[in-house]
């Protein structure tokens, strides 16, 4: 396990701790290895993909002796990590939030599936491999999604920093100034579903401010929280057990081919609704004056008058009927329904044995289904992965999901709360002592971007010279967060702090192909508090002017 901090997971294997947001580098020597010691198959590689040469000479420039420095990790060690993926059967490497919040996320996210697979571990059984839906053709709808949503670097940017979109969807860390900047696109209004940006995006004081600045807020919600604590309109939306639940945007994700799905346990309570049929009502009330929603609404207009309007249920039960296990609307016999699913299958189906080998082709959208070792916006990335110390700020921020938590929904919830939990940062024994610092003092971290104060707890499950903070907390006492805002209460106030505080939102700072925040590795230092530091010396001084 390669992280910085010895983790739930690593205490079950070995742990190989990393300097924060050095993946890259990593990943980088890794290839420098499987090339130099003429571990990978070239032929098989080039009938795969394109820019082999261009990597090569890349990646040539990284030794794992030079990029140790940087890594700390030793360069025998990532030699032997390299032989071991190429000769192992069943191998991969992974990895998810903790590297693609880093000043290069694509470029790294992009060199795990490089190192898959030159080391011949993408796509193949025991490797890292692809989930889709099952249904024949979905290639095709993928690349229309694609054209539609724009997704491509050249296609739509924001208006603030000249940031790309992403699948339609602008960087969440310039929306406070997507509101307050004047000009043409300014955002006026926003529809917040089942969100709290004020605690997930950087700088959620100057989100929470920006937010007084609009025209029109509407949250749908089952919670008054510190976000729509902003909003005009809260809307009421139904709980997990007022609906009838299909995950379908999570099919593709599972590593076993598998189909649930349940009707509602409860009908909805008081005003409660689905958040697609407010949506869909939108759509209608705003047919008139946006062209695109009018052309929508009368498709689902028409679908209405000539059988069934298109709902979650019917969208699910095609997905069913088509995917593997499904009846193929009849042409396979015995086949899954939806409804056949939720009578017949409660507690969910295994529809394959697991994930089928050879979806690479099928996965990209390229013409001649080739990966790109050598995109010129991933290559212009490279000048990024490595950063200057500042002497002044040396140890580096991480963040961390608690086992009992989850970003910032679960704070209201009594049973998770239980056993004294308390919001506190996360410090190497060597680093406290540096500092003066003991089990539960109050202290105050500093970024160059801001600063929060909270208690520290001591810890040898973190790698030296790095400090993990959970985020998701910082409550404000917003509306019906009651339990939220009481949690971790301390002498500094209640619901713990927000460690985005220490994260930049300047859209220079911002990462460069997905807009994202810079939100691990972060420069920043710890320090007593300045009134636990004047407690503990006049503590001191009375003890040492006592009797002898």
């Amino acid at each position: 396990m390669i992280d910085p901090r010895h983790t739930e997971t690593a205490r079950e294997h070995e742990w190989l701790p990393i300097v924060p947001d050095t993946d890259a580098l990593l990943l980088l020597s890794l290839l420098h290895v499987m090339f130099e010691e003429k571990l990978a198959d070239d032929t098989r590689l080039r009938q795969r993909a394109v820019g082999l040469d261009t990597l090569k000479r890349i990646v040539g420039e990284y030794p794992p002796e030079q990029t140790a420095t940087s890594t700390d990790i030793d360069p025998d060690t990532v030699r032997a990590l390299a032989r071991s993926l190429v000769h192992t059967e069943r191998a991969a490497v992974y990895g998810r939030t903790g590297t693609s919040l880093g000043r290069a996320g694509t470029l790294t996210t992009a060199l795990l599936d490089m190192v898959n697979l030159v080391a011949g571990n993408l796509d193949v059984v025991g490797g890292s491999m692809f989930g889709d839906l099952g249904i024949p053709g979905q290639r095709f709808g993928v690349a229309a999604l694609q054209r539609v949503s724009r997704f491509a670097w050249s296609g739509r940017r924001s208006r603030v920093g000249n940031l790309p979109q992403v699948l339609g969807t602008a960087p969440a860390s310039v929306m406070a100034k997507e509101i307050t900047t004047l000009g043409r696109g300014q955002l006026r209004a926003l529809f917040v579903s089942a969100g709290n940006p004020v605690l997930s995006v950087p700088n959620g004081t100057e989100l929470a401010d920006a937010l007084d600045d609009l025209d029109l807020l509407v949250s749908l919600d089952i919670y008054r929280n510190d976000t729509n604590a902003h909003a005009d309109y809260i809307l009421s939306a139904t709980t997990m057990y007022e609906r009838g639940p299909f995950l379908l945007p999570f099919q593709a994700l599972f590593t076993t081919p598998f189909k649930q799905a349940t009707d509602p346990v409860i009908a909805p309570r008081g005003e409660a609704r689905e958040e697609w049929t407010v949506i869909n009502e939108l759509v209608g009330a705003l047919s008139r004056q946006v062209p695109m929603l009018g052309a929508l609404h009368a498709m689902n207009t028409m679908a209405t008058r000539v059988g069934r309007a298109w709902d979650p249920e019917r969208l699910s039960d095609v997905v069913v009927r088509m995917g593997l296990g499904g009846n193929r609307f009849g042409l396979r016999r015995g086949g899954l329904t939806y409804r056949r699913l939720v009578r017949d299958e409660p507690h969910g189906v295994v529809v394959g044995d697991g994930l089928m080998p050879g979806r690479l082709r099928d996965t990209i959208t390229h013409r001649d289904r080739k990966v790109r070792l050598d995109a010129p916006e991933l290559v212009a990335e490279l000048d990024r992965v490595a950063t200057a110390a500042d002497p002044r700020l040396p140890l580096r921020l991480i963040g961390m999901r608690e086992i009992r938590s989850e970003n910032s929904w679960q704070h209201n919830a009594p049973m998770l709360l239980r056993g004294g939990r308390e919001h506190a940062a996360r410090l190497h024994p060597d680093d406290a002592e540096t500092r003066g610092i003991g089990e539960g003092d109050l202290v105050v971290v500093r970024s160059a971007h801001g600063q929060v104060e909270l208690p520290a707890t001591i810890t040898d499950d973190i790698k030296p010279g790095v400090v993990a903070i959970p985020h998701g907390w910082g409550h404000n006492g917003s509306g019906g967060w009651t339990r939220a805002n009481a949690a971790a209460a301390n002498d500094l106030g209640s619901g713990g702090v927000n460690v985005n505080a220490l994260i930049s939102s300047d859209p220079d700072d911002l990462e460069r192909l997905a807009g994202m925040a810079n939100m691990t590795g972060v420069p920043i230092e710890v320090s007593l508090l300045a009134g636990e530091r004047d407690e503990r010396q006049s503590i001191a001084h009375s003890a040492g002017s006592g009797p002898s």
